[in-house]
């Protein structure tokens, strides 16, 4: 098969992809506690509804999403909404409730976020970035399932990134769909370049490349990055 044919086999697979996705198949599963509680209170109330926890915003996708949903509640500077970032003691850092690694180009409010056990829990402020915060104060909740993934962008067709300095993840996969799959299920993953003569894809996350370089035997899916 030419790289012609495989480009328009790959753009149709794409169109069959974005058409999956914009069918609702696999949505974000997120529900707003209208009440105020602490974080700790709304983990219980959001099992006990049948949801994993407070909501997972990893991805720009579930960012986008939450963003839209919460916004009747963020009304002011000082407005708050509990979401699954939490403090972790072993090692210090901060990570969502699922374990999944925050995102280097995640809209924190203060760059680097507070790290410390005296503000365990992140919330949502009314400018839609993001604060750790004590778990004394009350707040709407947000709720969120899991398993949810999507992953929206574009595709760099005979390019692959330029001025890479790592990678999140190198793995087999037999199609560009599998590689936007594999994008998708990684919320820090902003590119990812698949090979067909390698059938090898690439994911790279926020900094990781400069720029984009011609490589025949690459095509590039280069997904959306998180706007407030």
């Amino acid at each position: 098969m030419g790289f012609g044919q495989i480009s328009c086999f790959c753009k149709f697979a794409l169109l069959l992809l974005r058409v999956y996705l914009a069918s609702g198949v696999n949505m974000f599963e997120f529900h707003l506690l209208d009440t105020k509680h602490r974080p700790s209170v709304g983990t219980s109330l959001c099992k006990e509804l049948g949801y994993d926890g407070l909501a997972v915003l990893s991805s720009p996708e579930a960012y986008k999403v939450a963003l839209e949903m919460t916004a009747p509640k963020r009304t002011s500077e000082t407005s708050r909404v509990a979401v699954g970032l939490v403090y972790q003691s072993n090692p210090r850092s901060i990570r969502w409730a699922n374990g999944e690694i925050v995102a280097d180009d995640f809209p924190w409010n203060e760059s680097p976020p507070r790290l410390s056990a005296h503000w365990p829990f992140g919330r949502m402020m009314g400018n839609g970035k993001f604060t750790m915060t004590a778990n004394a104060h009350e707040s709407p909740i947000l709720c969120g399932r899991y398993d949810s993934k999507e992953s929206f962008g574009k595709t760099r067709f005979g390019q692959q990134p330029d001025g890479q300095s790592s990678n999140l993840a190198r793995n087999v996969t037999d199609s560009l769909m599998g590689c936007i799959v594999l994008c998708g299920g990684d919320g820090r993953c902003r590119a990812a370049e698949f090979n067909f003569n390698l059938s090898v894809c690439t994911t790279f996350g926020a900094g990781m490349f400069s720029g984009f370089a011609e490589n025949n035997a690459t095509i590039t899916f280069v997904r959306d990055g998180f706007t407030v």
